[in-house]
């Protein structure tokens, strides 16, 4: 039986960095399509999937959530 706990994935520092950087990305495309959306049970749904991301976005270890300059 698997144990109702999981570890965190074991990724190197610029790793969950890129990961950080992708779930950013669809963050703001999710915020975009949100505001141009009529129907309401599709915008329900994009909300939902907004909800989501930005909960990824909270478990992702170190960083502020801001991504440094290049």
């Amino acid at each position: 039986m698997a144990s109702p706990t999981m570890a965190a994935p074991q990724l190197q520092p610029e790793e969950w960095e890129l990961l950080r950087h992708l779930l950013e990305c669809k963050q703001r495309e999710l915020l975009a399509e949100i505001r141009h959306t009529t129907k309401r049970t599709f915008r329900e749904a994009l909300h939902e999937r907004l909800n989501q991301v930005e909960g990824l976005l909270g478990k992702i270890p170190g960083g502020s959530g801001a991504a440094e300059p290049e």
